[in-house]
């Protein structure tokens, strides 16, 4: 199996938002735990009738789509490097190299190179609070802190820290895993696989992620919704740092798209902790050095 395999012209490729995926939203998606929850589904469902039991004179569209998702998601390497590899483990691989991020339960599950983004969080994080602090700017006429000279800089460095590690099978991973994870969402919308067959009674893909865990034993995120919104607010935001030539001008842009950037920090910090909007307020709140004296 390679991953520019003919899979990827069927159908789920035309859900695509874009031509170009990034491996950012595979990693939110991922890390909801919706591929664990699928694999005791679909090892069930092979070996067994305990979870779900399906026919072919009333389900044979169900059946079918199943098995084609489980090729998708679950797929056999066809080379021997990759079988030794493991496709899986290339994917988490491809994680660590391009974020230093890694899935839970998966730590040990993969070869960390030494070659590896240290530095990606560190520097999104950063942007994110000058952002912050440019926004805040435009609410604020006493205090300006924003500073879109050194926000050029760092979106320019963080351009090519990306870029710099596209390299080799990165693209055709993230393209190949983003359209499989979408497979595996599209089940959670469906009401006779969910509902009728699974019995599940929760409305909504996160609800239903969770009820599944739950009764398949298999862990997953509570905030699983904003893992969900994550996904593609991250892929967006990271597309256009990848695809726009940075300088003051179109860094000072950014300020002036307050509603996105305040809720990517809002979804961000109900998955990380991490309020940027918050620590801008507290910046401007802190005592100059002569007040303290």
């Amino acid at each position: 199996m390679s991953y520019r395999t003919t899979q990827l012209t069927t159908n789920s490729a035309a859900t695509c938002p874009s031509n170009r995926r990034h491996l950012i939203y595979p990693y939110f998606i991922e890390s909801t735990g919706i591929v664990e929850v699928f694999r005791v589904l679909f090892r069930s469902y092979f070996i067994s009738d305990d979870i779900l039991k399906l026919n072919r004179r009333d389900d044979c569209e169900l059946i079918e789509g199943l098995k084609e998702t489980a090729n998708l998601v679950f797929p056999m390497p066809s080379s021997s490097i990759t079988r030794d590899l493991d496709l899986e483990r290339l994917r988490y691989n491809a994680y660590w190299r391009m974020f230093g991020y890694v899935i839970r339960g998966k730590e040990n599950n993969f070869e960390r190179v030494q070659a590896y983004n240290g530095q990606f969080n560190k520097t999104f994080e950063a942007i994110m609070l000058n952002i912050a602090q440019g926004v805040l700017d435009k609410q604020i006429t006493i205090e300006k802190l924003s500073n879109p000279s050194a926000l050029a800089e760092l979106l320019d460095d963080f351009q090519k820290m990306l870029i710099n590690r596209t390299y080799n099978e990165i693209e055709d991973i993230a393209s190949y895993w983003a359209i499989a994870f979408q497979d595996l969402l599209q089940w959670l919308d469906n009401d006779k696989f969910i509902v009728q067959r699974l019995n599940i009674r929760s409305q909504g893909r996160p609800s239903r992620l969770i009820e599944l865990g739950q009764r398949f034993k298999v862990p997953v995120a509570k905030e699983s919704l904003y893992l969900f919104i994550l996904a593609k607010r991250m892929e967006v935001f990271l597309n256009r740092v990848e695809q726009t030539q940075w300088n003051i001008r179109e860094a000072t842009s950014l300020y002036d798209d307050s509603l996105f950037f305040k809720e990517l920090s809002s979804t961000w910090y109900q998955v990380t902790g991490v309020d940027f909007f918050q620590t801008a307020l507290t910046q401007r709140r802190r005592p100059m050095p002569s007040q303290t004296t």
